[in-house]
């Protein structure tokens, strides 16, 4: 009698991508936590000094006062730009949480690129809290710099919204919502956003722009928590599977 040999092969063992309850609700902290640093920063320059302006010579609405990223020639507006800052330095945090809640542990890429979008956030929040600090722009106040890190930031939120959809739609929104926060995003908020809210178009940048940026990035916290409560219902009924099952 001849053998025959086996020639089928194991078949190859999938990891199952669950979402992370705890690195959900830490995303969303750190998303609520920095959009509540950009509306005040927001609110001190379109309601607390706006409502003190005695300057003839300029309008608070010229961009020489916008901190999102300071350039020349550029004023610095109380501590608008140190909270500016700093938001974007916990919403970069929260762009690696989430990443801890939703992305694979065998994927290279995807922390490579979610390394990469936190970093340009992360920078630019470093950028306009030493600016702030200062007084003056950093070294990085450039326009080629800030459309390097606007590219890499613009581009890493949509790509990882996509890589995330199938894992959990609410991270993908969140991801999507962030894109409010990158320069196209400011630039629909002041010349489309902004004035149909308000009601006329500004000669530069039209009152509560930042705070539309605000709104944005705390939506994407809101989104979390979502992410967050989908994922527990998730873990629930896989419980109550394997006890029934037992």
């Amino acid at each position: 009698m001849v053998a025959i040999a086996r020639t089928d092969h194991p078949a190859p063992i999938v990891r199952a991508r669950r979402v992370s309850v705890r690195w959900s609700l830490a995303a969303a902290g750190l998303f609520l936590a920095a959009a509540a640093l950009q509306l005040v920063a927001s609110l001190e320059r379109w309601v607390v000094l706006t409502g003190s302006w005695t300057r003839t010579d300029i309008s608070i609405e010229d961009h020489r006062f916008d901190y999102s990223y300071p350039a020349d020639p550029w004023e610095n507006l109380g501590t608008t730009a140190q909270f500016f800052g700093l938001g974007l330095l916990l919403l970069a945090l929260g762009i690696r949480a989430l990443a801890r809640s939703a992305a694979s542990r065998d994927s290279g890429f995807e922390r490579m690129l979610t390394v990469a979008t936190a970093a340009s956030f992360g920078i630019t929040g470093m950028h306009a809290l030493v600016s702030g600090l200062m007084g003056v722009p950093s070294p990085l106040q450039f326009l080629p710099v800030q459309m390097l890190l606007s590219l890499i930031g613009f581009a890493g939120l949509i790509a990882l919204s996509v890589r995330w959809l199938r894992v959990s739609w609410a991270s993908s929104v969140a991801c999507l919502l962030l894109l409010g926060v990158t320069l196209p995003g400011y630039i629909v908020a002041t010349f489309q956003i902004a004035p149909a809210l308000l009601g006329y178009q500004s000669h530069d940048t039209t009152p509560f722009t930042e705070t539309i940026v605000a709104v944005s990035t705390a939506a994407a916290g809101v989104a979390m928590l979502v992410a967050a409560g989908m994922a527990e219902r998730s873990r629930r009924r896989s419980a109550a599977r394997r006890q029934v099952t037992a």
